[in-house]
């Protein structure tokens, strides 16, 4: 991810620490609000052990993150940890990898922005 985009991506994920998690997998659809932190341009959620999205995330990676200000997509893998966000006994760290994010309307109607993000192979999305 080019250095504008990193930038980019941290002004809009800074002003938040919840989000509304959706996931989709053998667990059926799941959808919760869990905390994050931010890491430069890293995203970690912190879910809970035993939730369902990890058993989603097992086998469909995608994920949905919902704040009254974006809505993202990318990919979510399970992590020990982050240099900054240790995990615990009670939740795992979630790191996420962009692919997009749509810059809400005031009242969250619509779009006012939206940037794709490259994936880790250089593709384009």
């Amino acid at each position: 991810m080019n250095h504008y985009l990193q930038q980019r991506l941290a002004e809009l994920l800074a002003p938040y620490d919840m989000a509304i998690l959706a996931t989709c997998g053998d667990a059926g659809p799941q959808v919760s609000s869990v905390p994050y932190r931010i890491d430069g341009s890293s995203l970690y959620l912190l879910v809970p052990h035993g939730s369902d999205h990890l058993f989603n995330l097992e086998a469909q990676p995608e994920v949905a993150l919902l704040t009254p200000a974006w809505k993202l997509h990318g990919k979510g893998r399970t992590s020990r940890q982050s240099l900054t966000v240790p995990a615990h006994s009670w939740r795992v760290v979630v790191q996420v990898e962009p692919s997009r994010i749509h810059v809400l309307t005031a009242d969250g109607d619509g779009y006012i922005e939206t940037i794709d993000f490259e994936s880790s192979e250089g593709d384009s999305q």
